[in-house]
């Protein structure tokens, strides 16, 4: 099993398949993990799957509440509340 660690190093690099299957077997054997899931939540939101990344980023709130996460929640709902009234008027 991967360390968090490496499992950062490979999302340095940009091996992001690689990276999202390492997470899911690490999270498997440490459910627990906030740093985990959090790494997931950025994974998910990469790829704009936000429901997917606020659940992520949700568990290691409820793990760590004084941790990333909650920020990380409120960064995606600005992105998903954004509005551009320029482009609504053309």
């Amino acid at each position: 099993m991967e360390t968090l660690v490496n499992i950062e190093k490979t999302l340095a690099e940009g091996r992001i398949e690689e990276a999202f299957i390492a997470l899911q077997d690490f999270l498997k054997a440490e459910p627990n993990s906030a740093k985990g899931w959090y790494l997931l939540g950025g994974i998910y939101r990469r790829q704009q799957m936000w429901g997917e990344a606020i659940n992520s980023y949700g568990k290691a709130k409820m793990i760590e509440p004084d941790g990333p996460a909650d920020a990380a929640i409120e960064s995606i709902y600005d992105i998903i509340r954004f509005v551009n009234k320029d482009l609504m008027n053309p």
